[in-house]
Formats: C-alpha cells, structure tokens, sequence
C-alpha cells in the first residue's frame, strides 16, 4: 500500500490571503491527492509579534503532535531560524518549506509606520532572509516575487559593517520556485452581459497604503472630470479605522456607489462580483493578486498598472498605467465587453484549484524523496 503524505501546513498570521491560502491547500489540496494535511494557525493579528514570537509557541505544539510530517510547510510569517532550533530533535530533519506571499525587504512600509519612524524596519527583512536561509525550499507565489525578492537580498545586506559572505555566497535561486496561489474559476457567471451606461467599477481588495486607494480615486477623479459616467461597488476588507482615502471616495462619488462594505459571507461576495464590470489596480506592491483574478474568474474585466506580478500572468491589453490609455480602455471595452469577459474568466481559469495542486504535489513529492 503506498505511503499517505502527511504534510503539517503552519500559518502565524491567519488572515487575508496568508488565511486563504493555507484553508484553501488543506481542503482542496486533501480533496485531490491522497494526502492528510494537518493546520496549526494563530490569529491574523500583530504581525511583528508573530514572526518574532510564534516561532517558540509552535514548536511547543510539535512537540505533543505523536506522528511526525513527511514535510512542514510554514508561510513568510514564521522565523524557521529560531523554529527549527526550538522544535523536538527528533523533527529538525523533516523537509520545511517555506512559502512566501509577500516579504518584509520589498514590503512599502506605511510612512505613519513608528518603526519606519525609528529606524527599526530592517529587523523583519532581516528574519525573512534568516528563514529563506533556514529552509530546505522556498516556493513564491509569482515569479515576480522571486525574481523581486532574490534581488533585493545584496542591497538589502550591503551596509552592514561585516560578516555577510555567508548570506552573499547561500543559493537561494536553487532552492526557489514558483507555486500560484488557486482560485474556483469553473463558477457560473454571465459573460454575455452587457454594461450598464455607467459601467460599475468594483474595489475589492484592502483599504491599505499598499494596495493604493489613492491610485484608484485619482483614476475616478479623472474619470469625473473627462464625464465619463460610471457606478462604484466598493467591498474592499478595512481595520480599526478609516482610511482616509475611503473618507474622500465616499464624500467625492457618494452618487455613484451603489454598495460600501466588506461582504461578510461568500455568497454576498460572488453576487457582487456578478454586477461589476470593471476591477481597477495598481497597487504600490502585489506579489500575486488573488482579488483580481477572483473577479475576472466572474468576467470582471480589469485595467491594471504596470510593475507588479500582473505582468507574470495578465494580458497587455488589460495593462497599462497611462491615464489617457486607462480612459480609452473603459470606454472601448465597456462599449463592446464580451470578448474582454471571456478572455479575463480564460486567464483566471489558469489558475483553478485542479491546475494548481497537482504542482504543489509534485513539488512536494520530489523535496521529501529528494
């Protein structure tokens, strides 16, 4: 009878696409290959608590866990540096991977950041090279943030005063590669629908400095000023407090939204991508972009900015950071939308769950029989 891969997933920051991910792999992943996932997780709160500090409490976790993984797959979140050398003696040899959604050298840090303010903001990319260094894979979810992570790591180590040959001389390259992310793309959606004479534009991701509200309301305001009528559905997922950003768009378009909140349960969230014509991006970092391909799998056409991991995956003719090009594209597509809905639902079908988890199972095959 052949081996059942046991594989422990471990996610420190359980929320957002870090939560996405890791739910989504234990369900889909089990559900396709004859594997048995086990996911320890902590809440999606205090991200700088939980890559210096999780590393200790999980380990504590794998030392009551009676059968040992073939493998552990741990997100950008965990120090393994200081796991690995915590966790039972009798584990430290089990292959760990770790998977990376964003990174903390790369990462734009928010101006109102106080550890930006204190010159302390190097701490955190510095635990991420550590872990790529402690980790026996590292798999990314683009090859933008590959190729963007692996070189940022010299000029990222290039003032400290010595002893960085160790880090200069590691392989990171040869030990990298490139998991997407899966999505449900084989949903029903209407992609002979028409726009409306004002084509809604949805906004569905975090009200976050790196997510760039403020790129997406100068786009609408410049849409104002040329007339150009459209509608809003604004679903993004926000924190403590407002952004100001979401203050100004509901004060300057409060005529054209026709729905402002986070869409609590799944259903709520799919109905709203079925009455959305446009998704409009340009993040100031995006290393995947889940949000987006989540509405094109809905025939939601997007226009998204250049220099970002939608360069990996997009259409050119859905890219572009020139306004002008941006005006021209909404009018055009809008007037004659169906081929646009059916070529974005094709490219998000790419990366539907039955592609996507038969690389994860190879990938991880080969790392544990290696």
């Amino acid at each position: 009878m052949a081996h059942k891969l046991k594989i422990l997933i471990i996610d420190p920051f359980h929320s957002g696409s870090h939560a996405y991910w890791s739910s989504s792999m234990k369900r889909e992943w089990s559900a396709r290959a004859d594997v048995e996932i086990t996911l320890l997780t902590l809440p999606g709160r205090h991200w700088k608590w939980r890559m210096q500090g999780s590393s200790a409490e999980f380990a504590l976790i794998c030392s009551t866990i009676s059968t040992a993984p073939d493998a552990i797959i741990c997100t950008d979140m965990l120090d393994v540096s200081s796991f690995r050398g915590l966790l039972r003696a009798d584990w430290r040899e089990i292959p760990l991977i770790q998977y990376f959604h964003e990174n903390q050298i790369t990462y734009p840090w928010s101006p109102d950041d106080p550890d930006m303010k204190n010159g302390r903001d190097r701490t955190y990319g510095m635990m991420n090279i550590l872990s790529a260094m402690a980790s026996d894979a590292l798999w990314f979810n683009s090859e933008f943030h590959r190729k963007r992570f692996l070189a940022a790591i010299p000029d990222f180590l290039h003032p400290f005063p010595d002893g960085i040959r160790a880090y200069n001389e590691h392989h990171f390259d040869r030990k990298s590669a490139v998991l997407p992310l899966g999505i449900h793309a084989a949903g029903t959606a209407d992609l002979n629908r028409p726009c409306k004479e004002a084509p809604t534009i949805l906004w569905n991701h975090r009200w976050e400095f790196d997510k760039a509200p403020d790129y997406f309301r100068n786009v609408l305001l410049d849409f104002k000023k040329h007339k150009m009528p459209f509608s809003l559905i604004l679903t993004g997922e926000q924190f403590d407090s407002i952004p100001p950003q979401l203050l100004l768009i509901q004060e300057e378009f409060h005529q054209e939204i026709l729905h402002q909140g986070y869409a609590e349960s799944r259903e709520e969230y799919e109905a709203l991508l079925d009455r959305s014509d446009f998704v409009i991006h340009s993040p100031k970092q995006e290393n995947f972009g889940i949000s987006v391909l989540e509405a094109m799998s809905k025939g939601v056409i997007p226009l998204l900015g250049e220099g970002t991991a939608y360069d990996d995956w997009c259409e050119a003719s859905f890219i572009t950071s020139n306004p002008t090009t941006i005006r021209e594209r909404f009018v055009n597509y809008a007037a004659n939308p169906v081929p646009y809905r059916n070529l974005a639902k094709q490219i998000a079908k790419r990366f539907d769950w039955d592609k996507v988890i038969p690389l994860y199972n190879e990938a991880t095959n080969e790392i544990v029989n290696s």
